[in-house]
């Protein structure tokens, strides 16, 4: 009879498949769909019905291995891997301030009052405190299950939901991204650079305000590539959907999955980040051309991503409902700013990495699409922010941060002094999440607000229009208008919070 050691040996190292953790991420992108359709009272039964059917042929369809892939490239994930990956994940996200253990940056005002709104009004419902009404429409696929779990059983469940909804998907793509790699150490050693990577912000500090802050990435004021903790402390839902995107192109490039179950899951996705779709736009099309020119190209591979979008219709219409006064321009940006932020966010890890992918003759040409995406991202506008190089910005900097990854466990002698200098920028770049993490400790944990969404944004984000927020439910396309929603009154109480909520400098 084997020792409980050997048999707990035996369960870590059980092999769970990759595409079983893809269909997990489908799922739940697909509930989603179904949840925005009743949170608006839209679809009769039979389309739920049809729904369903169509995410469980998605999931099936994504479970399939491809017929032609290598059997050296089909690495499943272990469980203890996978739950190390979860516990990373939930500490991660613990320490941004999901659950409420910890300090929440200011942004969670805004994703707390849309989260209490969605909770304790019934679906659907209209603000009324402009004088119209108004359709709460913005990127809320990250709200339905908490919201579900506070109409249930109160507010303690919703944030824990949250913290477990998150944290699952997290660990999920973690554990995927492990898969892309080699052996243990260089697991290791790509998750101590996913832990660290960012810009050279302290830097960026120093050379423009010649002082630290406590948020140091927003040195330029303007326009900001984030950091990966960054990202999951602020806005975990566009983190979530970049990443997804980048670890499943990293799959299919590798020959694991096919192009047609890499793009599936991409629409599902608008309702969580829209932005961060954008972002993986231009490797979508490498990933198609790349599949057409080696005449690969399978029926299935464009059935999948249509079924997907006919799926997430709903919600397309739903976020471009009313967006005549977000549009896309051209970002003001001073190009002496320009180029200093480009000096230190963007070519201290592109140069070595361009010339690695010279010298061996590969990555080429998805380091020339890398370098486009972020050296132009900067200089476009969607909204009336820098949401758009912030957010579009989040695939090519993860894959960015993957050929780091590659560099930094390859072994050829001749890159030897590249990988000392990727380590250096990898220090100096931690400072970024480092600051971030040291904010969780520095500040007490913040309590729920008591106003809704339209007071709430007032608080930190007065100077901005609301219109990202919210669409008159005059605007809404005819098939997903709600047909008798209820009021919220515009009544709101003195003060949304119980005690002040630390504004970081820097911001």
């Amino acid at each position: 009879m084997p020792s409980g050691s050997a048999l707990t040996r035996s369960l870590f190292d059980k092999p769970i498949p990759v595409n079983g953790l893809i269909a997990g991420l489908t799922s739940w992108l697909g509930l989603s769909q179904l949840l925005l359709w009743r949170f608006l009272d839209v679809m009769p039964l039979w389309a739920y019905c049809l729904a369903t059917g169509a995410i469980i042929a998605l999931i099936w369809a994504g479970i399939r291995r491809v017929p032609d892939a290598p059997m050296a490239a089909i690495r499943p994930v272990p469980v203890g891997t996978f739950l190390l990956c979860l516990c990373v994940a939930l500490i991660l996200l613990m320490l941004g301030g999901e659950g409420r253990f910890f300090y929440s940056n200011v942004d969670w005002q805004i994703r707390d009052a849309v989260l209490r709104d969605m909770s304790i009004n019934p679906w659907p419902f209209v603000y009324t405190a402009r004088g119209f009404h108004d359709v709460l429409r913005a990127h809320i696929g990250m709200y339905f299950i908490p919201a579900l779990a506070w109409k249930a059983w109160g507010q303690t469940a919703a944030d824990i939901a949250l913290l477990l909804q998150n944290s699952v998907l997290l660990g999920i793509l973690l554990a995927l991204a492990s898969s892309l790699l080699p052996d243990r150490k260089a697991r290791w050693i790509g998750l101590g650079t996913f832990l660290c990577f960012g810009g050279l912000d302290i830097l960026g500090q120093l050379i423009a305000h010649r002082e630290l802050a406590e948020h140091l990435e927003f040195w330029p004021f303007v326009v900001q590539y984030s950091s990966n903790i960054t990202l999951l402390f602020w806005v975990p839902h566009h983190a979530l959907i970049g990443w997804m995107g980048v670890a499943l192109y990293l799959m299919h490039r590798e020959g694991r999955i096919s192009l047609g179950q890499f793009l599936a899951p991409l629409p599902l996705g608008a309702l969580w980040s829209p932005l961060a779709l954008i972002g993986l736009l231009p490797f979508a099309a490498m990933a198609g051309l790349g599949t057409i020119y080696r005449k690969q190209l399978r029926l299935s591979d464009i059935a999948l991503p249509v079924i997907s979008t006919l799926l997430a219709l709903p919600s397309l219409l739903y976020l471009g409902a009313a967006n005549q006064d977000v549009g896309i321009r051209p970002f003001p940006l001073d190009l002496l700013l320009w180029f200093l932020f480009q000096i230190i966010e963007v070519l201290p890890w592109l140069v070595p990495i361009g010339v690695i992918a010279w010298s061996v003759r590969r990555n080429r040409a998805l380091v020339i699409v890398i370098a486009t995406c972020l050296l132009l991202m900067p200089l476009v506008q969607i909204g009336y922010s820098a949401d758009f190089a912030m957010r579009a910005s989040v695939p090519p900097l993860a894959l960015l941060m993957f050929l780091v990854i590659e560099a930094l466990i390859g072994h050829n002698p001749a890159h030897r002094e590249t990988r000392k200098w990727l380590i250096s920028v990898l220090a100096l770049a931690s400072f970024t999440g480092a600051f971030e993490i040291a904010r969780a400790f520095r500040y007490p944990s913040a309590a729920m607000g008591q106003c809704s969404f339209m007071k709430a944004w007032d608080a930190n984000f007065g100077d901005y229009p609301k219109v990202t927020y919210l669409a008159p439910l005059s605007e809404l396309p005819e098939p997903i208008r709600p047909d008798d929603p209820h009021p919220v009154s515009a009544k709101e109480p003195a003060q949304c919070w119980p005690q002040e909520w630390h504004r970081p400098s820097g911001l």
